[in-house]
């Protein structure tokens, strides 16, 4: 696959072409996903152990055993997540499990991040109105405009499982208020700050606006879809795989045509591709954010399969320097210096990443 070669453009009939624009912000080499927080919920400092069993045996017969806790089922997969019993660490835990025979797999909660949340790039002020989102460059330049004319994602539904949202001026109206606020759980999807170096990277709520911006230029393709908003990454953008697979059902239980992943990690998670094949089985799409590393490694989910995997380019169509790139990558779109919503002054930042060009898609496929 060649990257200088691919792209898409938002034609009165589909997704052909892709360009975005110069660049000036921050970026920061760090040739990785950061922290990712492993087997720790958001705000928590629990270790949980994610346990399929064979269909005829009882999770609580299992777990018992050990003296370990089940906490919940994940939803859309076989998974349950587990607590540890206090006289085991996590290696000893999984080894027992794994060596159970009533016992098809044990894994570790891995975290996740958005892949700009670990401060891969980074916003910079923004110099224009929120009104300018829809009419900025990137996006006229593939073909939003003539695009609309035809149609503007009305009826559609994207849930973006983000950092939340805020009020803004940009989103008013066009939130739908079944979402579901995974960290602090309760029915209020809210980006919320805690003032915390939860990934200890030396920035503090470096995600804090993400969900934001990712749903303003979602709404800046599709003006009239709607954005049913997950939260399930804390305020440095970091969460947990269980946590993204039960969003994704619930987000498929209550109406979501697509769902716009803009997270990532490194490992493959069994419990995610359950649940991103159970959405796909029910007729919706979901559309991943490639990664922020700048090598050839896509990162996790969008290399699984079913999932739309998508990578930044810049205003010359070549591949972004920060982007993740190689064989799983379906499509590219605009990631540089995109305008959108954000708790600024102004109330927009321009930011750069691959979780911006799959908001793009996401607006496109709306």
């Amino acid at each position: 696959m060649n990257m200088r070669t691919i792209a898409i453009l938002l034609t009165l009939s589909g997704l052909l072409t892709a360009c975005g624009s110069g660049s000036d912000t921050a970026f920061v080499d760090r040739g990785d996903d950061g922290d990712m927080n492993g087997g720790h919920m958001p705000g928590t400092s629990q270790t949980y152990v994610l346990v399929e069993v064979h269909p005829d045996e009882d999770i609580h017969d299992v777990v018992a055993d050990t003296g370990g806790t089940v906490l919940s089922e994940v939803p859309g997969t076989p998974y349950y997540r587990v607590g540890l019993p206090h006289h085991m660490d996590v290696d000893e835990f999984q080894h027992h499990m794994k060596g159970d025979g009533r016992v098809i797999n044990a894994d570790l909660d891995m975290g996740m991040s958005a892949p700009e949340g670990d401060g891969s790039t980074l916003p910079a002020g923004g110099l224009m109105l929120a009104s300018f989102i829809p009419d900025q460059d990137e996006l006229l330049r593939i073909g939003v405009a003539e695009a609309r004319m035809r149609t503007t994602g009305a009826g559609v539904r994207i849930a973006v499982l983000d950092s939340g949202v805020l009020p803004h001026e940009f989103l008013d109206g066009r939130v739908d208020p079944d979402g579901w606020d995974f960290v602090d759980e309760d029915p209020d999807p809210l980006d919320e700050q805690n003032f915390r170096d939860d990934d200890r990277d030396g920035l503090v709520d470096e995600g804090y606006g993400h969900g934001t911006f990712v749903a303003s230029l979602i709404l800046g393709v599709a003006p009239d879809a709607r954005i049913l908003p997950f939260r399930v990454l804390n305020s440095d953008a970091i969460g947990n795989a269980s946590t993204i697979a039960a969003a994704i059902t619930l987000a498929v239980d209550r109406g979501a045509d697509v769902i716009n992943l803009s997270v990532s990690m490194e490992d493959r998670m069994n419990v995610i591709e359950d649940a991103v094949q159970s959405a796909r089985d029910r007729g919706v799409l979901v559309i991943a954010s490639a990664g922020n590393t700048g090598r050839d490694d896509v990162n996790f989910p969008a290399a699984i399969s079913n999932a739309f995997s998508v990578t930044a380019v810049g205003e010359d169509d070549v591949l972004a320097p920060f982007a993740s790139y190689g064989s799983e990558v379906d499509l590219a779109a605009p990631g540089v210096d995109l305008l959108g919503a954000f708790p600024s002054e102004t109330g927009t930042a321009t930011w750069s990443g691959t979780s911006f060009s799959a908001a793009i898609l996401s607006g496109g496929f709306a």
